[in-house]
């Protein structure tokens, strides 16, 4: 009995020797496979051999395009698969105080990427926690996310470049506080962001101008839109990314947006931007990447839009509340099985007021059909705009304004109906005040009771250095001149 003691002492001991000597050439080859790389440094490394472990502290790579620094990191990989298949197998990775910082340098040509000694095919699951992200170019930050944290399992390793590790739905991220360089007047920000289920959520979702209405025009040489919008909740779901004969495809079931404020601002002091604007058809064609959105539901928008025509005056204001609705069958196919893209919106002026906007196109040409009907439209919905933009305001109501039409780049046609009671012009000084002459000269002028009349619009021209509401906006104009003069 006591020599099998003794053998099982001597056994355990030359185990202990075995795991500390393997231990000891594991972590020194590790090391040395560490050492390679000239950018990465650490404070501390603990390997166990036979767990297939190893942790590092206060981990720094550091290159002219690249710095990332990790509080700490612990990975477990599959050593047997390893020994057997010479694959490593990722068992997890955990890693705490993750912090990424990318440089993106125009013009330098892409560098091959070194071939590794290590040859990853999976990881079985990924969990970092509070990680940082920050991305510049040219002295600016173009994204920049706080308090990022993410996981994942069963991640095929390279990552394919056609995207399809993105339908794996144990993907969870979630980050507080992101910021994304949109362009040269905006940002885009939002307080909350949260992938999982092939659905992202922003909460508290905010395109911000980065100059003020004042001082924005200093930044461009042309007329631009400034652009303010908040919402409380945006919702991508059924979100999709694929990568097909070097195209991207952007596929979506549904996108939400709730409880949105959205003002639009335009200084017209300025040079205008008189190159051909696009309608929506033909810059869905010309989009650069495949795109495909079931729906698009819009609840409880309100939208101001401002336009200032001269320094001295007020910006003339349009005001639309409550806006709901939906966008279908969103895409930039050519020669699909069923290719009209619908828009269907409500919104009004007013409490008592109502607005219908109905919009039908398909990527494939230019010709589109609209119909809109306003209903009870108050002088002081419209008066404004029509004060600070072109001295004058209606006294009165109209009960019904309704369109019918078709168009295409160049011309509409269609019915314009209108219908009210009493409606009179009240032409406006430059101080603001009543031009008593001019709105009693006007108003002999005008046809101000009981009309109730239907109008033939044929040819109206569209200027095409102006927008595609612009040329809505047209056929409403001589309409009005038609039943007004």
């Amino acid at each position: 009995m006591k020599t099998y003691f003794r053998y099982a002492i001597v056994v355990i001991i030359l185990i202990i020797i075995g795991f500390i000597t393997t231990n000891y050439f594991v972590s020194k080859k590790i090391k040395s496979l560490l050492a390679e790389e000239s950018a990465l440094t650490y404070s501390n490394l603990s390997v166990n051999a036979f767990a297939g472990s190893m942790s590092l502290s206060d981990v720094s790579f550091d290159e002219d395009t690249k710095q990332i620094k990790i509080e700490d990191i612990n990975l477990n990989v599959d050593i047997i698969h390893y020994l057997i298949n010479k694959e490593v197998i990722v068992q997890s990775i955990d890693a705490s105080g993750f912090d990424i910082k990318l440089v993106i340098v125009k013009g330098r040509k892409k560098e091959k990427k070194k071939e590794s000694k290590i040859d990853i095919v999976s990881i079985n699951s990924v969990n970092l926690k509070e990680a940082r992200v920050r991305i510049d170019e040219e002295d600016q930050t173009i994204l920049k996310v706080s308090r990022l944290d993410l996981s994942a399992e069963d991640i095929s390793w390279p990552l394919d470049e056609e995207f399809k590790w993105l339908e794996n739905e144990s993907i969870k991220v979630k980050a507080q506080s992101i910021s994304y360089n949109l362009d040269k007047l905006h940002d885009l920000r939002s307080e909350q962001f949260v992938f999982e289920e092939n659905s992202l959520t922003l909460k508290g979702f905010y395109l911000k101008p980065k100059f003020t209405k004042t001082n924005y025009v200093d930044q461009i040489q042309k007329q631009t839109d400034l652009m303010d919008l908040s919402a409380k909740t945006l919702k991508v779901s059924g979100f999709g990314l694929k990568k097909k004969d070097s195209l991207f495809n952007i596929l979506v079931q549904k996108i939400e947006i709730d409880s949105t404020r959205f003002n639009i601002y335009r200084d017209k002091t300025i040079k205008p931007d008189n190159s051909i604007k696009p309608l929506y058809s033909e810059a869905l064609r010309n989009l650069k990447f495949q795109l495909a959105i079931d729906s698009f539901i819009i609840t409880e928008m309100n939208l101001t839009y401002e336009e200032l025509l001269d320094k001295e005056r007020e910006p003339g204001q349009l005001k639309f509340n409550a806006i709901r609705g939906q966008i279908t069958n969103f895409h930039n196919g050519l020669k699909v099985e069923n290719p009209d893209i619908e828009a269907k919106l409500r919104a009004k002026f007013s409490k008592d007021s109502e607005i219908y906007f109905n919009l039908s196109f398909v990527p494939d040409h230019e010709t589109f059909y609209l119909s809109t009907l306003l209903q009870e439209v108050e002088d002081k919905s419209v008066n404004n705009f029509f004060a600070p933009a072109m001295r004058m305001e209606l006294d009165g109501k109209i009960n019904k304004i309704e369109t019918s039409f078709s168009g295409n780049d160049t011309h509409m046609n269609g019915d314009f109906k209108i219908a009210y009671k009493k409606l009179k012009l009240n032409v406006l000084k430059k101080d603001g005040g009543k031009n008593n002459f001019a709105s009693l000269l006007s108003n002999v002028f005008i046809r101000n009771r009981d009309v109730d009349d239907s109008y033939k619009l044929k040819e109206v021209e569209r200027d095409q250095t102006k927008s595609f509401w612009n040329y809505v906006w047209t056929f409403h104009l001589e309409g009005l001149k038609k039943a007004l003069l």
